[in-house]
């Protein structure tokens, strides 16, 4: 017996802007083994194989693509942490109003707030993501 093939889940689709119809069209051949090398690089991204070839061409290739791509996931995901932790530091000076006294929690929050935020400064200012 067989295994069934493995279903990829679609590629996303790109939102159209009014006004930015594309009117040209590229026509590439490559070989079943291209194709296959491009299809996997494609899906490991969860865009089409037109859309990896038009960012490569673009952006000076694949590699600096997904590199640019893995950055903008790296800062959407230290913004979300910066969300989290600022939701933490506002329920602390809440309670440190109501109270009169500084819950212990808030010194560990405000040392998270200030890496969070450096890392996002770090990523914004040189673009390379460090360990």
């Amino acid at each position: 017996m067989t295994d069934p093939p493995v279903v990829s889940p679609p590629p996303r689709r790109q939102i159209r802007r009014a006004g930015r119809r594309r009117e040209v069209t590229h026509k590439v051949k490559v070989t079943e083994d291209q194709e296959a090398r491009l299809a996997v690089r494609a899906a490991e991204r969860n865009i089409t194989v037109s859309r990896l070839l038009v960012e490569s061409a673009l952006s000076g290739g694949a590699d600096v693509a997904a590199a640019r791509a893995h950055l903008a996931g790296e800062m959407f995901r230290t913004v979300r942490v910066l969300g989290r932790i600022g939701l933490n530091v506002n329920q602390l000076a809440k309670v440190a109003n109501a109270t009169g006294a500084v819950p212990p929690e808030a010194p560990a929050a405000l040392a998270a707030l200030t890496r969070a935020a450096d890392r996002l400064t770090e990523l914004v200012s040189d673009g390379e993501p460090r360990p």
